[in-house]
């Protein structure tokens, strides 16, 4: 089912025109309109609004901070831009500085605010309404039904227990599904639906996953069943949680169950009409939300369990289709799969309780940040925002589309406005009736006054481009005890697990501090394949390993075997256990309060030497460490960073790999991922390097460049097609590429306990299975460079990176097998590019905080377009920032020793001693490293440590420092939940006298 298009030149629902002002400061925004509501008084002839917004788009960027006014006038619009440019509120001004508003949910509620003749004023003024209402009125009646208008259009005063359940429950689903297309006919089209109860009707149709024909029949199934069971029952809304309303429950007489759970502070619950007004009444006298709403029968309770049979043989059979867009069914609080048969969901809809919560929880968790409710009035938004409250996501927007108390078409106008202008993509234009003519003389943007005059003050510097490779240096022996740990297979690595057990004491998962867990064997060489493989083991379960860790467990450990390549000569990696390494170093960053740390073997039966050598590693401090044999026995190893060769300049660091040198000739190139960012940024360093033939690969169609003497090609391909591949690569392969650049590449960035299979081959498919089709099948010279980008995500790894980062992994590691097959191959581990890619705004933002900042794109592929003969990492970074977030080399960090040292061009402290300092003193000269206080201040006890100044990133570094110092384990969420400085030295006192947190 296509999505309806957006008509050109239709104006907001109540008619008026939008005018746009925006600015890069805050402050102008107030200095704009007081311009041009000055231009507009000294221009009294000027009646037409439609110009001074068209003036607006046509000769304006859209800019970080925004105001909307809806204006029918000039009267109006003037006494808006009067308002905003006094800083005042206005009725018809709207203001947003969001540059994401994240993916948009259209939610469809159940019964409970509809009323009759709730249609009729959307009926009169919104076409586009009427036209969906006569489309589905039409469906009814062909299949013999009720009217769904009986009581959508019913005459004032009419009351609900006049009509039937297939008149009400088919009007409120009409209503709803017509609200849908007035949102999408002004350009607002949702990426998923969220439905409840009744409303997942709605919610499944307007997703293209059942046809209108099929949910008319779904809706008389259902109010049929519900009409039989209409007797002495009664539906109330409670404001509190699961858990009293239960106890509410259990203590009042009568039949009474809990069937709805909204939010954490709001449910509902049916039963006999006297035990919902017993508990109503109970608690509306304790002073808490409760009221009956109008249902007279007890869906989502036991009473429907005796009836399934006979709903079954009123629904329609069929299954759910592929829809355009995912639904989220509140009946189980996930994407409902197509091929779901109608009768068991439908059912389950009807019985279950309805988990409303769930399903919002699992929207918000696939990226959604605007949540538009369509209802005649609010029903849920209250529910909506107490769930993204409790997720940390409190600043989504979340609007309805009518009040009962207010014309419809002013409410959606108004709402319309907040959705649009959250969205700085939001286009306009097509909101303007008519082309209008520009103003003439219309003020200019107003600007920040700066001084530009040079100063004898020194301009600061320009961040520098890093360019760094892996290297492994040999470690000496760790003398210490061996620690307590408990070893956890998650294959079938038992000679391994029993050598490993045989050198470490004793312990009880209970009392184990450390987590050893060993990788599942896999010798799969075909890089696709083997991440085909760990998404099928992602399913199965296989990174819960950390979720299910003991209470004193502060370490977790994961064992490979052959995962790195770590000396010249070695077998490249294999790729499922480097792959699983990568996504190890991700899960660590989601899990604060402890370390992780990495060992990879070079067998899974190790002899007596390296099992012991591994338990001695295990037993320290995590790290990115190797155990290699040598004919001196075996050795350890530690990944570290390093300056990386080039043709002109060798590296003289061991253990450095290298790769051919070759041409950097540009006659033929080929650059997959053409329309996303990062091929765009090639397209054009190659173009003006003087590229002759440039074919861009895409699956979208892109829009062919002019440029000037390049012959530019954009023929649309799915590289992860073989056969798509074979047959463009027959009609544009020429006489083969001298030059190919793979930039193609997709992410999911999720939490690890939200990753499926499906997001794993997802993100893997372009970068890795696009990468080893095109490598095969396009026609490359014989002295053809192959550039890959990777990212840094695959050595560093990073929260909700598993996916992204295994898949980076991977496509090092094919490159390195195409090396191993003469190919002049290099990945490059970039770091943040500028502008939006394929992460999105909020995820950009996140990264930036760890140091990472946009690299100057020209800078950075010139740098590759060199021949470096390793794997660099290419990235520019606030270095303080960064050494922080990584960890300093001689502190040993837990994830971030996936690169033991970044040279980032600072100097590292040396750790004042804590020799004879009791807790409090130990407290005192961590944060005074970490807030670089002078030495003489003394925190005040009762400060909390968020006031003294320790952000996310300074709590990190702060917690690494008290558990090196004095080996405490201060959680995370303490120091960021507002600890003060005395309850933090309590802790640490509890903590290393031996009691458990």
């Amino acid at each position: 089912m296509a999505m309806p298009p957006t008509p050109a030149g239709t104006a907001l629902p109540d008619g008026r025109v939008p005018v746009l002002l925006s600015a890069h400061a805050e402050d102008l925004i107030g200095a704009d309109a007081a311009a041009i509501a000055g231009y507009l008084r000294r221009r009294t002839a000027m009646t037409d609004v439609s110009r001074v917004a068209a003036t607006l788009l046509r000769t304006r960027r859209v800019r970080r901070h925004r105001t909307l006014i809806r204006a029918a006038d000039i009267d109006e619009l003037t006494d808006a831009l009067q308002a905003v440019a006094a800083g005042c509120e206005h009725p018809l001004a709207t203001h947003a500085d969001r540059n994401d508003t994240g993916r948009v949910a259209f939610v469809f509620p159940g019964q409970g605010s509809q009323w009759p003749s709730m249609g009729v004023q959307a009926y009169a003024e919104l076409p586009c309404y009427a036209a969906e209402v006569d489309r589905c009125a039409a469906a009814f009646a062909a299949a013999g039904h009720a009217s769904p208008l009986d009581y959508l259009m019913a005459d004032a005063g009419a009351c609900t227990n006049d009509f039937s359940q297939v008149q009400i429950q088919g009007a409120q689903f009409v209503h709803g599904v017509a609200l849908a297309r007035v949102w999408q006919s002004v350009g607002v089209n949702p990426d998923l639906t969220v439905g409840h109860s009744l409303g997942e009707i709605g919610a499944a149709y307007i997703s293209g996953t059942v046809t209108l024909a099929d949910a008319v029949a779904i809706v008389h199934a259902r109010a049929t069943l519900l009409d039989r069971l209409t007797g002495p029952y009664r539906v109330a809304v409670l404001g509190v949680g699961p858990d009293r309303a239960q106890a509410e429950i259990d203590v009042t007489p009568g039949w009474l169950e809990l069937s709805v759970v909204n939010s954490a502070s709001s449910v509902a619950v049916s039963g006999d009409t006297d035990a919902v007004a017993a508990v109503v009444g109970r608690l509306t006298a304790d002073g808490v939300f409760a009221r009956e709403i109008e249902m007279w029968f007890p869906a989502h309770t036991t009473k429907l369990d005796p009836l399934r049979s006979d709903l079954e043989s009123l629904l329609p059979t069929g299954r759910f289709d592929e829809g355009v867009i995912p639904f989220i069914g509140s009946a189980t609080a996930r994407s409902v799969e197509a091929g779901t048969d109608f009768a068991e969901y439908w059912y389950t809809n009807l019985r279950s309780t309805v988990r409303f919560d769930e399903a919002i929880r699992s929207a918000a968790q696939a990226g959604v940040g605007t949540f538009i409710e369509m209802s005649a009035h609010p029903a849920l938004l209250f529910a909506i925002g107490d769930t993204l409250d409790g997720l940390g996501a409190g600043d989504a927007l979340v609007l309805g589309t009518g009040r009962r108390d207010e014309p419809l078409v002013d409410r959606l106008a108004a709402n319309l406005g907040a959705v649009a202008i959250a969205d700085p993509e939001y286009r306009w234009p097509d909101l303007l009736p008519g082309n209008p003519a520009l103003l003439p003389d219309f003020p200019f943007a107003p600007m920040q006054a700066r001084h530009h005059w040079a100063t004898p003050d020194p301009l600061p510097p320009i961040p520098g481009l890093k360019v760094l490779s892996e290297t492994w240096e040999q470690q000496p022996a760790r003398s210490g005890e061996v620690r307590s740990a408990t070893v956890l297979d998650l294959g079938d690595a038992s000679e391994l697990a029993a050598a490993l057990r045989r050198r470490l004491p004793p312990a009880d998962a209970e009392d184990a501090d450390l987590l050893i867990v060993l990788a599942p064997s896999s010798d799969q060489l075909d890089a696709a394949a083997a991440g085909n493989e760990l998404a099928d083991r992602v399913d199965g379960g296989l990174l819960r390993y950390a979720d299910e860790a003991g209470p004193r467990i502060r370490d977790i450990w994961l064992v490979t075997v052959g995962g790195e390549q770590v000396r010249d000569g070695e077998p490249g990696p294999l790729p499922a256990q480097a792959a699983l390494a990568a996504m190890h170093r991700s899960i660590g960053w989601e899990h604060p309060d402890h370390e992780f740390g990495h060992l990879d073997l070079p067998s899974w039966q190790p002899d007596a030497a390296t099992a012991a050598l591994a338990v001695d590693a295990l037993s320290g401090a995590p790290a990115e460490l190797a155990v290699r044999d040598t004919a001196d026995g075996p050795i350890l190893l530690r990944r570290s960073m390093i300056a990386p060769a080039t043709a002109d300049r060798p590296t003289s660091r061991r253990y450095t790999r290298s790769a051919p040198s070759g041409s950097t000739g540009l006659d033929e190139v080929v650059i997959t991922g053409g329309s996303g960012s990062v091929g765009t940024q090639f397209l054009r360093h190659v173009a003006a390097r003087g590229a002759r033939r440039i074919v861009l690969l895409g699956r979208t169609p892109i829009d062919v460049p002019r440029i000037d003497g390049v012959e530019v090609l954009t023929p649309r391909c799915d590289i992860t097609d073989p056969a798509a591949l074979t047959s463009v690569a027959a009609e544009y392969g020429g006489g083969g590429a001298t030059l190919l650049i793979h930039a193609a590449g997709a992410a999911r960035i999720a939490d690890h306990r939200d990753l499926t299979g499906a997001d794993i081959e997802a993100t893997m498919a372009a970068k890795v299975t696009g990468l080893a089709n095109i490598a095969r099948i396009w026609p490359l010279r014989t002295d053809a460079r192959i550039i890959v980008c990777s990212s840094v995500s695959g050595l560093w790894g990073g929260a909700g990176h598993a996916a992204y980062a295994a898949a980076n992994r991977l496509a090092d590691v094919l490159t390195a097998q195409l090396r191993a097959e003469g190919r002049q191959a290099t990945a490059v581990r970039w770091g943040l590019w500028p502008g939006r890619g394929i992460i999105g705004t909020s995820e950009i933002a996140r990264v930036q905080r760890s140091g990472l900042l946009p690299m100057d794109a020209d800078r950075a592929i010139e740098t590759v377009l060199r021949d470096i003969a390793d794997d660099p990492m290419v990235f520019t970074a606030d270095t303080e920032r960064l050494h922080r977030f990584l960890g300093a080399p001689d502190q040993a960090p837990a994830t971030a020793s996936a690169v033991d040292y970044v040279d980032v061009d600072v100097d590292v402290d040396v750790e004042p001693s804590v020799a004879g300092l009791d807790a409090a003193g130990v407290l005192r000269v961590a944060l005074t490293a970490v807030l670089k206080l002078p030495d003489e201040i003394t925190p005040d006890p009762a400060a909390s440590l968020l006031d003294l100044g320790v952000d996310s990133l300074l709590a990190l570094d702060l917690r690494k420092k008290l558990k090196n110092a004095a080996g405490a384990n201060v959680p995370l969420a303490a120091i960021l939940g507002g600890a003060t400085v005395a309850e933090v030295i309590e802790h640490m006192q509890r903590t290393t006298e031996g009691t458990p947190q």
